[in-house]
């Protein structure tokens, strides 16, 4: 537990619940660990850009990340080379062929063409007008032509939580080598599946960081909730789910939290496990 070198988290419902600010045990663990020489970075579903890494400063850490995994592992950035780059792009094809099995269905599609500067949708629901107020986004709006006009690290699709199982059945009955869809939000309100290429996961970005620095994989401590953050967790030497976690995020995980993220989860495991154990 004491020999970790880089740290590697997901936001929403990990860190800090959607939009919200860092608890400050967790705040303090991280500065703490950071000033001993460990990195520390993000690994989101969002796109990697000046959004994603201006929450250093939003969360008031006194450092930048170190890196950041973005699209799930689709995208790496080093501050080192403060460069991003992109892996494994779902093709206009696919695209196409995933939105339209989803399109007789109440749902909302979402691509990224250039980080959250251009996002284009099938439709200004709650979820979108939210988002673009949040983040100041660039909004087109559209069908099928529209989002499939280019290569895209990832086609994210909201719906009604109730709507759950009948979208499962959907899926399933739709694979495709092409692609894999992985839950990265649910509760009884709302639901999102996110495509991407089969390769991709952020585990990749992860490993990949790690290989350019020569740092051991069992050196890197992982933490997450949902099943987009499985591959990450299985990457790192030690992968950690928050308690109000995902069933089978958590089965997978080597060590649940005691705590969940709204009382501080990553900051009381970080200072019950690692920093007071030194």
């Amino acid at each position: 537990m004491n020999q970790f070198k880089v740290i590697a988290a997901d936001i929403d419902g990990t860190l800090c619940m959607k939009g919200e600010d860092l608890m400050p045990l967790t705040r303090s663990a991280i500065k703490k660990l950071h000033a001993e020489g460990v990195k520390f970075g993000l690994a989101t579903g969002r796109p990697v850009d000046s959004r994603v890494l201006s929450y250093a400063e939003k969360w008031d850490l006194g450092f930048p990340f170190d890196f950041a995994i973005g699209m799930n592992g689709g995208e790496l950035y080093d501050l080192k080379t403060n460069a991003t780059e992109k892996y494994y792009l779902l093709s206009k094809e696919n695209i196409r062929k995933i939105l339209a099995f989803l399109m007789p269905y109440d749902i909302n599609a979402i691509v990224y063409v250039d980080g959250y500067e251009e996002v284009r949708c099938l439709k200004m629901d709650d979820f979108m007008i939210s988002s673009k107020a949040r983040n100041k986004s660039h909004v087109i709006v559209g069908g099928i032509d529209t989002l499939a006009e280019f290569d895209t690290g990832k086609v994210e699709v909201q719906f009604k939580g109730e709507m759950r199982d009948e979208m499962l059945k959907v899926v399933e009955a739709n694979q495709n080598p092409a692609w894999i869809m992985t839950q990265t939000y649910f509760d009884e309100h709302h639901c999102t599946f996110e495509f991407q290429d089969p390769r991709v996961n952020k585990g990749v970005g992860l490993e990949k960081y790690c290989e350019r620095y020569g740092i051991p994989m069992e050196d890197v401590l992982a933490f997450g909730d949902q099943e987009n953050d499985i591959g990450l967790m299985k990457s790192a030497g030690c992968g950690v789910c928050l308690s109000n976690g995902a069933d089978l995020t958590k089965s997978l995980a080597k060590a649940i939290t005691e705590h969940d993220v709204l009382d501080d989860g990553v900051g009381h495991w970080l200072y019950d496990h690692v920093i007071d154990k030194k």
